[in-house]
Formats: C-alpha cells, structure tokens, sequence
C-alpha cells in the first residue's frame, strides 16, 4: 500500500494522537477544564439534556477536542462521578502522615473529606443524581471504591478502639453510616449561602464523631 492509498486517520484519532504527546500536567489540566465544564452543566440542567456540542460551546473547543481526553459522554459522567471518592480515598491514605493519636487521625480525616465534598459541590450532586446513567462496568468501579471508602474509614475507626478511645463494640460497623452522613453535607450546603463553609465542616465532622461515642 502507497501513501496514496493509505488509510488516513480519523478526526477522532489524530485528536487522541495528539493529546498522547501532550505532557501528563497538561493532560491533566485539560481533562480538568473538561469536566469543570460538564459537571456545571449536568449539575444545572441534567445528564441527559446536556450534549457534548453544549459541553464543548462552554469550552469555546471542538467536540473532537472533548474526543481527545474521553471516549463519550458516559466517560466524562464516570470520572466525574469517580473524582469526589478518588480524593476522599487519598485523604484516608494520607492519615497515617496526620500527628497526634488516633482520634486527632480520624478527625482530621474526617474534615478533609467534609472538605472535599463541599468543594466539589457540583460533582456530588450529580453523582447522587446520574448514577443510574452510568455503564455498568463503570457503575461497579464507582461502587467498588465507595466500598474501600468505607473499609479504610473502619480501620481509622478500629485505631480508635484498639487505643481504648471507643467502646462501642461495633463502631466500625458505623464507617458506612459515617459516609453516608457526609454525603448529605450538599444538601445542607450551597456556595454562597448563609451557613460558612467551615460550619458544615465541622458540624458534620462532630456528628460522625458523635457516632462512635466521641464528642
């Protein structure tokens, strides 16, 4: 076969051609501006009814530039749905790092989850909205790793007990409850409104303690 002849790539390949020479920074920084984007617009106006022409007018780009950093629309739901967990899940790693004994680990903790969740309003939202939008391999993974969530919360919590901070028998049983109440933080917070940031934090950081018996 000739160059006359040969098979010119695709829009959509050569766009990924291009992204994959791009350095993993800007990769990354473009991913981010692209799910910035679609998170805004699934948040005010739904999955469904929000197209990738949409996503793309926002962006001032392409619809073959959105095709350089996902597949479809479903991948950007999927990672959109992933980030809040993802963070959280590295904020439980780096407990180990946090000074003090195992309380000051779980508080601390704790509040950084709170954190992440108000600061990623948006994404929260439509998470608990558009789950049920996601494929089926996604929605697993998602699934998955809300679970880790829940086991390495319990490990912070049975910490707590082994140094004779909590005595309520089953308050590791209490990790998924304690998740569950963070994620309600949305509905109690809206950036802008009257009630700080830094309230909801530590509000819904004194009743997961509160949950295990520790004020």
């Amino acid at each position: 076969m000739n160059a006359s002849t040969a098979k010119k790539p695709s829009a959509k390949t050569s766009s990924r051609l291009g992204a994959g020479r791009l350095k993993p920074d800007v990769v990354a920084f473009k991913r981010s501006r692209i799910l910035e984007a679609a998170s805004s617009l699934f948040y005010m106006q739904g999955y469904e009814a929000t197209t990738l022409d949409m996503i793309a007018e926002r962006l001032h780009v392409t619809k073959p530039f959105l095709y350089s950093y996902f597949r479809n629309k479903s991948d950007i739901l999927a990672s959109i749905c992933e980030l809040g967990i993802r963070e959280s899940l590295v904020a439980l790693d780096a407990s180990a790092d946090v000074p003090g004994n195992s309380v000051d680990r779980l508080r601390t903790t704790l509040a950084k989850v709170a954190e992440i969740i108000v600061d990623r309003h948006a994404y929260i939202i439509v998470y608990q909205r558009e789950m049920m939008n996601l494929d089926r391999v996604d929605a697993q993974r998602t699934l998955r790793q809300r679970a880790e969530f829940d086991l390495r919360l319990a490990r912070l919590v049975a910490a707590c007990q082994e140094e004779g901070f909590v005595t309520i028998e089953d308050a590791t049983a209490m990790s998924p409850w304690m998740g569950g109440l963070l994620s309600w933080i949305p509905s109690y917070y809206r950036p802008g409104g009257k009630r700080p940031r830094e309230e909801i934090v530590e509000s819904a950081v004194h009743a997961c303690m509160r949950m295990i018996g520790l004020g």
